[in-house]
This record gives structure tokens, C-alpha cells and sequence, in this order.
């Protein structure tokens, strides 16, 4: 990464760790309604006919109209969220193997996670993996998203105030 000042630093890594919290939540609420089970995200998507110790109560399947309604808000965010954080990655001095790695299983997690809910309800049950999965890929991605850039800007030395870019 470029050599930058103390606020640009400060700015940067404030953002890296809201962007890791916020991530910390979305898992943590897939966790709470599913249980990263598939069998649980089977229910939560295509409901329950009865209480079989999953929930507490009979669940309605996701309508279409549901499906999409979370889905387009998720197509918005999803790539903007990993198009700004591969930014800030590309900016660090890591190999570009590494990068490429990130960006490519970053990409394959977020077309997971965008096709899971409408392909367990619609094709099969068997989807529920995939989505599972989608989590782990981009978990695995934020940890690179977040600490790469962070260790690589704190670990050189400060810029001067003509040095700067950002």
C-alpha cells in the first residue's frame, strides 16, 4: 500500500472494521434463522408443514414476490460492498496471485449467495450447500479483505503530507 498519513489510515482501518462488523452481523443473523444447517435453511426458505424441533412454530415458504424483494437489495449491495473492498486490497503490495484468489473466490461467493434462495426454492433442496458454502467463501474473503490491507498499512512507514493520493 501506498505510504499514508495517520488520518488516512485511521479513516481507512475504521472502514475495514465497520465492514467486518457489519459482515459479523449478516452471519450471525443467516446463524440465528438457519443454523448454517441444511435442513434449517431448507425450512427457512421453503417453510415448514409443521414444528419438527427446528422452530417453534409453522413457517409459510418464501412467495416469489418475497424471494425477489430480498434478492434485488442483495444484488445492489453484495457487488459494491466487494468491488470497495477489493479496491482498497489492490492497493496493498500483496502478490497478485493472492489478489486474483480474493477477487475470483470473492465473486464465486457472491453468485452463491445472490442464486441460493431462489435455487433451493425452485430447483432443489440440494442448494442449501451452496448457500452454506457462500458464507464460508466470502467469510474467508473479508479476513483477507480486512487484515491484508491493514497489516500492509500500518506496517510501513508514515507519508509525508505530499506523498498522499487518496
Amino acid at each position: 500500500m501506498p505510504a499514508f498519513t495517520l488520518s488516512k489510515k485511521i479513516f481507512i482501518t475504521f472502514f475495514l472494521i465497520a465492514m467486518g462488523t457489519a459482515f459479523f452481523f449478516s452471519c450471525l443473523n443467516s446463524y440465528d434463522r438457519t443454523h448454517f444447517s441444511s435442513q434449517q435453511t431448507s425450512h427457512h426458505y421453503k417453510g415448514s408443514e409443521e414444528s419438527q424441533g427446528y422452530s417453534e412454530e409453522f413457517s409459510y415458504p418464501m412467495s416469489y414476490g418475497e424471494v425477489i424483494e430480498v434478492m434485488h437489495v442483495h444484488a445492489f449491495l453484495i457487488p459494491l460492498i466487494i468491488f470497495v473492498m477489493s479496491r482498497i486490497l489492490s492497493m496493498t503490495k500483496a502478490g497478485e496471485g493472492v489478489k486474483i484468489t480474493v477477487y475470483v473466490s470473492a465473486f464465486i461467493g457472491a453468485i452463491l449467495n445472490l442464486s441460493g434462495p431462489y435455487l433451493i426454492i425452485n430447483a432443489s433442496e440440494i442448494f442449501t450447500i451452496s448457500l452454506i458454502t457462500s458464507y464460508i467463501i466470502l467469510g474467508s474473503c473479508f479476513i483477507v479483505f480486512i487484515s491484508l490491507p491493514i497489516f500492509k498499512m500500518w506496517s510501513r512507514r508514515p507519508a509525508e503530507e505530499s506523498d498522499y493520493w487518496l
